[in-house]
């Protein structure tokens, strides 16, 4: 076969205005034009390149790996066809064909003396984006050594280190990169989350005023704040929980499913069934997050309702096509909103992790519950010694069983249970927790149980 690369200037020309229709998303222009090309050069393994990039610019993830795949068997040993083909299995939630790929890119590239840091780089940010965050690490400190000035490269490694736990390696890489561009909120801001990590609070305390000096109504600076200061927020910003799970999105059934053995929706959807064997009843998703509820449940006679922070879970939530209709807004304005005795369930699984105080939450979810409809959420189990609340180093609450159960009793919920349960696993540890099952009474005896509620000693805890 002809060298595939072997066109004249023109032909090139022609493949950078593809490139430049892509990104202004020209994309039907850019579609007929590589069309044309493959005509005259069905071998070019860029053309497939640009399929690929085409391809994923217009969310055809299918075609993006189709594309990708094609250019690497046009030329298999061309690292940069290998990488593309590795970086598309990432986005599609591959791992292990994105790291095979990553690393036999890399092996191409070394035997043929053309390794070069930005290949390392994107190796890298693959290993990072699937969690594979030490080979992540390695990489980029190879990049570093081609490029020791590429400050993105430096970032890139402050941001693992961060995320693998060494929080005073990544406050000591910030720190020189500050040092060039003091004030840089970003850097800043991620300092700062070292910092606490580190627990180096006083240094913490200064890059958030820092922070809040430029941007004064900033709500994730507030929260960290307090933390710095030893206080405990009542509950995560609503921009810090969504930038989380809009950068999770793509990855999360694969990891909450596969890795951390997440298995509460299909077990709650089991008990509405139960519930409602005619699969009457209208629903609440508080926190639906990719949609696992809704995908466990199927369809229902009556409306599913998903709540969520991100818009990315929402999106991925929307193709399992039961629910009817979403709302991108955080739980505790859901619940405020919405009016009373409108719903035969409503769950939080998975979600009091980012919500501290519940005083509001239980009595909102009581009054716009149906009578006889039930309020299913789960909780990670405090220490015995601690708080009604308390927020951990890894920014999730844990919270008292004492505390859960009176504030249902208080709000008049019958039929409570709380369940010792594993809710997921991390790090190959069990997360201890338990299961709230609270029933809102039919109205004949409503008025009698919230009397007797306030002076009752606690219930019976299953």
């Amino acid at each position: 076969m002809n060298n595939p690369f072997s066109h004249d200037d023109a032909f090139v020309a022609r493949l950078k205005r593809i490139e430049q229709q892509i990104s202004q998303n020209q994309l039907d222009e850019a579609a007929a034009q590589l069309n044309a090309l493959v005509k005259i050069s069905p071998h070019d393994p860029r053309l497939y390149l640009l399929g690929s990039r085409l391809a994923g610019a217009a969310h055809n993830l299918d075609g993006m790996l189709t594309s990708a795949q094609k250019a690497h068997k046009c030329t298999p040993q061309w690292p940069v066809a290998t990488i593309h083909l590795a970086e598309v299995f990432a986005i599609r939630g591959q791992a292990e064909e994105a790291m095979s790929m990553a690393g036999l890119a890399i092996q191409q590239a070394t035997m043929q003396g053309s390794v070069e840091h930005e290949l390392w780089s994107k190796a890298a940010l693959i290993a990072k984006s699937l969690s594979y965050l030490t080979q992540a690490l390695e990489w980029l400190e190879k990049a570093e050594k081609l490029a020791p000035e590429d400050s993105n490269i430096r970032y890139q490694i402050a941001l693992t280190q961060t995320a693998v736990g060494d929080y005073a390696e990544a406050v000591t890489t910030l720190s020189s990169l500050l040092a060039t561009q003091p004030g840089n909120p970003v850097l800043l801001a991620d300092r700062l989350r070292a910092c606490l990590g580190s627990k180096q609070y006083a240094l913490a305390t200064q890059d958030a005023q820092a922070l809040l000096a430029q941007d004064p109504a900033n709500e994730t600076y507030k929260f960290y704040l307090s933390i710095a200061l030893g206080k405990t927020p009542q509950t995560q910003p609503g921009e810090f929980v969504s930038t989380m799970f809009d950068g999770a999105a793509a990855q999360f059934d694969q990891q909450v499913i596969g890795q951390l053995q997440y298995r509460l929706p299909g077990e709650i959807a089991q008990r509405i069934h139960e519930w409602h064997p005619d699969r009457k009843g209208d629903i609440l998703d508080l926190g639906c997050g990719t949609g696992l509820l809704g995908a466990s449940l199927g369809p229902i006679n009556g409306v599913l309702v998903g709540v969520d922070l991100s818009q990315n879970m929402i999106t991925q939530a929307t193709r399992h096509n039961v629910y009817d209709r979403f709302h991108l807004v955080n739980l505790l304005d859901a619940l405020s909103a919405t009016p009373g005795d409108l719903y035969n369930v409503v769950t939080a699984l998975d979600v009091m992790i980012y919500v501290g105080k519940l005083d509001q939450v239980i009595p909102d979810a009581y009054r716009i519950l149906a009578p006889g409809g039930r309020f299913v959420f789960s909780c990670e189990s405090g220490p015995d010694a601690g708080s009604d609340y308390m927020l951990h180093d890894n920014y999730r609450y844990t919270h008292q069983r004492p505390y859960v159960q009176r504030l249902l009793e208080e709000s008049g919920f019958t039929g409570i249970t709380l369940e010792d349960r594993v809710i997921r696993q991390e790090l190959g540890e069990p997360v201890q927790g338990f299961l709230v099952i609270a029933q809102k009474p039919e109205p004949n005896t409503a008025n009698s149980v919230r009397r007797v509620a306030k002076s009752a000693k606690p219930a019976r805890v299953a």
